[in-house]
């Protein structure tokens, strides 16, 4: 036994790097191993819990917005529906035929049949107490059989929130038999009557798709909305479970935890939480057991148990194996390094291992290498670099000193007949949003590359310079101008287009006769990428193509401001955006400076005529600050006219808006005048003044209750009532001509709407207040 801990120990200090690798595979496999079984064993229930979690959240998720989403619709088509003016106006009649009664049940049976999950459909007329349903046409009110939803209209205070509204409904002609439904009740005229019209949509074919998106046994599915209320559940529940049930939802609106409700088993709860139209918020809440989840775990841990045991043995021949065939390599690299660097023998070594010979040697040549890589990027690059940002961006020293900077930074240029060239940018707000500063400034090196090698092909002499921002600028000596130039500067731009997806606007300048005129050249060229603005963006712009002389404002013409004008007042989008275009159109025939300053003209011509037609303030998008922050941000005269097309379309249909509201003022207005004119005749009626302007009696009485809040009659009863009661205290004429002057033609219906109006008798109103004035 002691002669093979000696021959071991000897093995060990004759070849430690062997023995070190065996010791580390040996030590990091049972480690792996290890690690890799406790997190197996002890996390899998908890993964396959996530795992299970999230995607039952997920489908639940999808679920509920689907579901949501047909909610949505039936509200939606509910309201629509309701809004049909046929039911509007049988709902606020006091008097019906029975071919209108006929058709308003017809249509409410087409209401029903547009959807299955519609159960019925119900319009509730107050005046004369009576409901039409879908089912059974017309009944009495008193003996209509949901009496549920009559009481809870006629209570003001379940009223408020009845949309929409879970409940139980019993069927009619069928015993005692119930149907859960969710109610959507539209009122009429909220407050003053119980007309309405309501849709019951059957709850068991909204939830279908809740019901059928996993197949766990004993899974549970509930919605509950934002008053604690059951929308809906796949079993039944107590109100101590709602109440347990909508407190967790609240803790949590959305994801999934494991839960212990009060009595049951641990369950995995997931929750999700969607809004209805912004009136109510449902909250969706999925419930399986654990042990329905985790039941085969156990098995599938003690199988991975002897696996993981066959896995170490295996592993442990095979890194016996390859670490013998890895460790004589090394002894062959540790003597060829020795020999090459005539270093001292290993045995001399204080370290006494061959990889740390290696390390020592390759760790030395790295830091020479990088010593010297590091001072060379920072001579020969940065520098030049810096010196190049410096020399366009910067008024430029004397001849002498720029040659001397050209020499000691190796820049191949002539002195004479250089010119410039920028490559900038477009949607550069966009550019910024996406990448960071540091990605911006790799993306602009890769541009000078790409534009370096592609150009160099042409054998001219050119520098690229990274300026920052937005562009990249090429330095071009003369030769460059020859005619194909021009296609070869087209040709990096398309590659910067196809490697790096950087649209690009290209501007070339003008030719200097003098180095110190770089400054002032690399100005002029940059102004001239702002052409963009009205050739657009990856226009290549030549300054031997514009032409040098300032171009003369465009102001709009006074006949085309005229038809502008005409055209906002009648609401004909067409002409006015046909204008527009005709001065866009010119504007681009202008140099970048007067072509901003045409549109910003442009712009405050067409403010005008709109605030001429809108008797308010325009909204803030109107200002010159809006359209500035345009200008800078869409960077093309076209983007720019696009978004005033559509800022133009949102001002006229605000102007059509408020034109339609104004119409309605008016005739309201020639109502309240008649009614003043004609108080004297005892025919004026609703009929009557229906008949004067030419409209339908029911559409009248609607628009003037919806606009007022009261009725026709009512007002022509409270106007002669005023002038009665005036009479009465002014004289001591007899009450009967006085009546009779006012248009009342029967002396029992003026006493008794008198006295329901003031609580007493004309002769005792007089003598009361005559006593008062005294």
């Amino acid at each position: 036994m002691s002669k093979l801990n000696f021959s071991l120990l000897a093995s060990f200090k004759k070849h430690p790097t062997y023995m070190k690798i065996i010791f580390y595979f040996v030590g990091a496999n049972v480690l792996v191993l290890a690690i890799s079984f406790l997190l197996l064993y002890w996390q899998s229930s908890r993964t396959l819990l996530k795992e299970i979690g999230d995607h039952s959240e997920s489908l639940l998720l999808n679920s509920a917005r689907n579901t949501a989403g047909l909610m949505e619709w039936s509200l939606d088509y509910s309201y629509a529906s309701s809004n049909d003016s046929d039911l509007k106006v049988y709902a606020l009649s006091d008097h019906y035929t029975d071919f209108e009664t006929y058709n308003v049940w017809s249509r409410l049976g087409k209401i029903k049949n547009a959807n299955p999950a519609i159960d019925s459909v119900y319009l509730i007329n107050d005046y004369t107490d009576t409901v039409v349903d879908s089912r059974l046409g017309i009944n009495d009110a008193v003996t209509f059989y949901d009496q549920d939803i009559l009481e809870r209209l006629r209570d003001s205070r379940l009223a408020d929130g009845a949309v929409p509204l879970p409940r139980t409904l019993t069927l009619p002609l069928s015993g005692k038999a119930t149907k859960e439904v969710i109610t959507i009740v539209r009122l009429y005229e909220k407050g003053s009557s119980i007309s309405a019209f309501v849709m019951n949509i059957d709850t068991d074919k909204l939830m279908n798709l809740l019901q059928n998106n996993s197949n766990y046994p004993n899974r549970q599915v509930t919605v509950l909305n934002d008053r604690n209320e059951e929308v809906f559940s796949t079993a039944r529940l107590s109100g101590e479970q709602i109440l347990e049930l909508s407190h967790q939802g609240e803790l949590r609106k959305g994801g999934w935890e494991l839960f212990k409700p009060h009595d049951q088993e641990e369950q995995l709860m997931v929750y999700s939480t969607t809004s209805i139209k912004g009136i109510q918020d449902w909250t969706f809440i999925e419930s399986i057991p654990k042990a329905v989840i985790l039941g085969r775990i156990a098995v599938l841990r003690n199988i991975s148990l002897f696996l993981f045991l066959g896995l170490f043995v295996a592993s442990l021949t095979v890194i016996i194996l390859i670490s013998k065939r890895v460790y004589s390599p090394i002894q062959e690299l540790v003597s060829s390094v020795m020999r090459q660097y005539r270093a001292e023998r290993l045995e001399d070594r204080k370290s006494g291992t061959e990889l740390d010979y290696l390390s020592s040697v390759f760790t030395a040549q790295k830091e020479q290498i990088d010593e010297l890589t590091e001072h060379w990027r920072h001579n020969k690059i940065l520098g030049k670099e810096r010196f190049l940002r410096e020399f366009l961006g910067d008024e430029a020293g004397s001849p002498a000193e720029i040659r001397r900077h050209f020499k000691e930074w190796e820049i191949d240029l002539p002195e004479t007949n250089l010119s410039v060239a920028i490559f900038r940018i477009d949607r550069f707000v966009e550019f910024t949003g996406i990448y960071s500063e540091k990605d911006r400034r790799l993306l602009r090196f890769a541009m000078a590359n790409i534009i370096q090698e592609s150009l160099q092909a042409s054998d001219h002499r050119l520098q690229t310079v990274d300026m920052g921002n937005d562009h990249i600028a090429v330095v071009l000596s003369a030769a460059a101008l020859s005619p194909d130039f021009a296609d070869k500067l087209r040709g990096s731009q398309e590659l910067l287009q196809q490697y790096l997806s950087i649209g690009t606007t290209v501007a070339w300048g003008r030719t200097l006769h003098s180095l110190t005129d770089m400054h002032e050249v690399y100005l002029e060229t940059y102004e001239l990428t702002q052409e963009r603005f009205r050739f657009g963006h990856g226009a290549m712009i030549l300054m031997s193509q514009l032409s040098g002389a300032p171009g003369l404002l465009f102001h709009l013409p006074l006949e085309k401001e005229r038809q502008m004008a005409q055209a906002i007042q009648k609401g004909n989008r067409d002409t006015v955006l046909q204008i527009m275009a005709f001065a866009v159109e010119t504007l681009r025939e202008l140099p970048y400076f007067e072509c901003k300053m045409s549109l910003i003209a442009l712009f405050n011509d067409m403010r005008r005529l709109m605030q001429d037609q809108l008797h308010q303030p325009l909204p803030s998008s109107w200002g010159l600050t809006s359209l500035e922050n345009q200008i800078i941000r869409l960077e093309t005269l076209e983007s720019v006219a696009l978004w005033m097309e559509k800022l133009l379309d949102k001002t006229l249909e605000d102007i059509t808006a408020a034109r339609s509201l104004s119409r309605n003022a008016v005739l309201i207005e020639q109502v309240e005048r008649l009614i003043g004119e004609r108080l004297n005749d005892p025919n004026l009626s609703s009929k009557m003044l229906a008949d004067e302007l030419g409209l339908s009696v029911n559409y009248l009485r609607s628009l003037y209750k919806a606009e007022t809040n009261r009725s026709i009659t009512d007002t022509i009863s409270e106007r002669r009532l005023d002038l009665i009661c005036r009479e009465l205290l002014a004289s001591d004429s007899p009450i009967e001509p006085i009546i009779q002057n006012y248009g009342f033609s029967s002396l029992n219906t003026f006493y008794s709407v008198f006295k329901k109006v003031y609580g007493m008798t004309p002769a005792q109103y007089r003598r009361s207040h005559k006593k008062d004035m005294k």
